[in-house]
């Protein structure tokens, strides 16, 4: 399949479009870096500007599916100008590539984008896609997300949304600002340490993507969660123990973090409880289903 991909030098992009490539896959990269080369394996990249609008039709031509990962990172302080520019990258590319896809000769057979859990509420119990959002940032720009993407189920290409959870990565995602505590024996559990976190493996996330693409009977919302949640001070401790260093620290006050992170640490403090049901009856299938394996897969040789 031919495939076009937003936000692909990103945290997923970087381990998605290798991926994509080794399944067969031929892959175009939308960039808003100018007078993009490609880099040495060849891969073909293309400018556009979801800010002012401009878009490479032609030059992309004709594509069999769309992979929309844009957006500027939801772990940045949440200033008032940060947050308008978390809003602006998810929404002002969405809703471009969704008019240029409406433009195209023969859509395409499948969109699927990048979504986030943090549509749900803080909750200890189990909340599933059918599960009302909750209120706040997050949720109602996850909410708005899906709405300028779910646009595309107007034509005939098949729209997915991966409501996306705590992603584990050597480089990224939520370890990446634990890991210089942790390395140094000095990792524990924050807030009372029993908020719920649904978390997957970056390779299980690309994979999914990859089964969501190449599968017609995947269509609509699904969580991009392991099947198996764990409390914030179970996946401290497991994350210590990866590393092999100790962990006996007690739980860093929510209070203190609060003072430091400000509205952001609702992501830290949160629990969320969320099922990967539905995605595993639709056939698909995790490698790594328990937070030990997966981080012990990532950090220990």
């Amino acid at each position: 399949m031919k495939i076009l991909i937003t936000g692909g030098s990103g945290l997923v992009g970087g381990h998605l479009i290798p991926m994509l490539r080794k399944a067969g896959h031929e892959v175009l990269n939308l960039t808003t870096r100018k007078n993009p080369n490609g880099d040495q394996s060849g891969l073909r990249s293309f400018y556009w500007n979801p800010e002012k609008k401009e878009f490479p039709l032609q030059e992309v031509g004709q594509v069999d599916a769309v992979i929309n990962l844009a957006g500027f990172s939801i772990a940045k302080k949440w200033s008032d100008e940060n947050k308008k520019i978390m809003i602006e990258s998810r929404l002002q590319s969405t809703e471009l590539m969704v008019e240029n896809i409406k433009k195209m000769a023969l859509p395409p057979k499948v969109f699927v984008t990048a979504s986030a859990t943090g549509i749900y509420a803080s909750s200890p119990m189990w909340q599933d896609e059918s599960t009302l959002s909750g209120s706040g940032f997050l949720a109602d720009l996850v909410r708005d997300w899906e709405k300028a993407s779910e646009a595309i189920a107007q034509t005939s290409t098949r729209w997915v949304a991966l409501r996306i959870g705590v992603v584990l990565d050597q480089h990224g995602g939520a370890a990446e600002k634990l890991l210089p505590f942790f390395k140094k024996g000095l990792g524990s559990a924050v807030g009372n340490g029993q908020q719920m976190m649904s978390w997957i493996h970056i390779q299980d996330l690309c994979r999914m993507i990859l089964f969501s693409v190449e599968n017609y009977n995947v269509k609509g919302i699904y969580n991009a969660v392991a099947p198996n949640p764990v409390t914030n001070a179970v996946f401290s401790r497991a994350l210590a123990k990866s590393l092999k260093k100790p962990y006996f620290l007690p739980p860093v006050p929510g209070f203190f973090l609060k003072l430091i992170f400000g509205e952001m640490i609702s992501m830290v403090l949160n629990s969320q409880r969320i099922s990967s049901k539905k995605i595993e009856e639709a056939g698909f299938q995790f490698q790594f289903k328990e937070v030990d394996a997966a981080l012990n897969n990532l950090f220990q040789p």
